[in-house]
């Protein structure tokens, strides 16, 4: 029964990604493997997004909380996971300048290589304070897509910053059905 419950919403969901208003860097078909995950602002999220994607989705992605420029060499697709942590910055060493110059740093090889970049926001108003959002406001206008759970968007702000610079946003009802978005990104 819970199946039956959840198909209408994934259906809205994949009705709502083909809806949207498409950029050029951002065309079906446009996101293929190998695709590399790293965080930005080293929350906890990260973790939750390896579990979905590659323990429970099977789609086989790398990921690197720490990526640099040069683990891109041989990445298709780059995969942002953005939740910003003190806890998380300090445990990597990290301060949240350095890690904005290490997230500058992997968008332009993303751009210089091509790369598409699909943004994600799966903490939910927990991970929304000021530091995410200038995060967000570097990362979000460079993606070809963004995807965020609707917890964290209650503010609308993701629409927002994706509509300055038309980058399509879906908003997905939970964690279950962002890995569900994800994955049919994939298959196009």
């Amino acid at each position: 029964m819970n199946e039956i419950k959840r198909r209408p919403r994934l259906g809205l969901l994949a009705v709502s990604l083909l809806l949207c208003p498409m950029t050029a860097s951002a065309q079906p078909g446009a996101f293929a493997k190998p695709g590399l995950v790293t965080s930005v602002g080293q929350s906890s999220d990260i973790a939750i997004v390896k579990a979905l994607l590659n323990t429970k989705l099977k789609m086989d992605l790398e990921v690197k909380p720490l990526a640099q420029a040069g683990d891109l060499a041989n990445a298709r697709t780059l995969i942002l996971v953005v939740g910003s942590s003190t806890k998380g910055l300090g445990a990597a060493g990290l301060n949240v300048e350095q890690e904005m110059a290490r997230t500058r740093s992997l968008l332009k090889a993303a751009r210089d290589g091509r790369i598409r970049i699909l943004t994600l926001h799966v903490g939910g108003e927990a991970r929304r304070g000021k530091t995410t959002n200038d995060f967000l406001d570097v990362v979000v206008p460079q993606s070809s897509r963004v995807i965020v759970v609707a917890a964290g968007n209650k503010d609308r702000f993701f629409n927002t910053l994706a509509a300055k610079s038309g980058v399509p946003i879906a908003e997905a009802a939970s964690l279950a059905a962002a890995g569900d978005a994800v994955k049919s990104l994939f298959q196009q």
